[in-house]
């Protein structure tokens, strides 16, 4: 965690495979949580039921969250946003969020 800033991951996938995914990346810097039940995706409304097969799965969506559990920025994959801006590039922006 850096300037009170915490990374986390969310996939729908088990544990083991979080275990396996990271081993074969000889690690990652920050947390994988398993919502195998896809209880946060439901939540957070970004569970996708529209792929035969993989019914639950999650869109590729990037949250920030302040200590209060107020979403501050969200970034959801698209054809026109396909992948987010560095959130080291809004350091200032989201600790001033704390």
């Amino acid at each position: 965690m850096a300037d009170g800033i915490g990374v986390y991951a969310i996939s729908v996938d088990s544990v083991f495979s979080h275990e396996a995914f990271a081993k074969e990346l000889g690690g990652i810097p920050y947390e994988l949580i398993a919502d195998f039940e896809r209880k946060m995706v439901t939540d957070y409304g970004v569970r996708r039921d529209d792929v035969a097969g993989y019914s639950g799965m999650a869109k590729r969506t990037v949250y920030v969250i302040d200590r209060s559990g107020i979403v501050r920025w969200a970034w959801e994959r698209s054809k026109a946003r396909k992948s987010p801006i560095t959130l080291s590039s809004r350091r200032r922006e989201l600790t001033r969020a704390r």
